[in-house]
């Protein structure tokens, strides 16, 4: 087996450990694969939402961050990291991730729309 498909294995049985409930479980796999894979995007954003549901809100930013230095401009990470900071109280990072989201979103739509003619 390579191993981008085993990473993708390993990112989705995390997946489905927390879909079920077993977000600790999900917590151990996706730090297992980020710790062996520095620019694995997908685990962070993973990491990112689980750790978050487990109140983790330190390790659900570091998480979003590395999502962040990978590629700055996913959308799906920075969305996390405004729901992260607004758990954390930062209003003001809050209200700056969420203006660059309604950005991203923007772009997105455009490309889609550019596609689409």
């Amino acid at each position: 087996m390579n191993m981008p498909n085993k990473i993708s294995i390993l990112i989705e049985d995390a997946i489905f450990a927390f879909s079920i409930g077993e977000d600790e479980k999900a917590e151990k796999i996706l730090l297992g694969v980020v710790d062996e894979n520095k620019n694995c995007l997908e685990a962070y954003r993973a990491l990112a939402e689980v750790s978050l549901t487990l109140d983790k809100l330190q390790q659900a930013e570091e998480a979003c961050r590395s999502a962040l230095l990978i590629n700055s401009e996913d959308l799906t990470s920075v969305v996390s990291l405004a729901r992260i900071l607004v758990r954390r109280g930062d209003k003001d990072g809050a209200e700056e991730a969420s203006a660059k989201a309604r950005i991203l979103g923007w772009k997105e739509e455009l490309a889609e729309d550019e596609v689409s003619e």
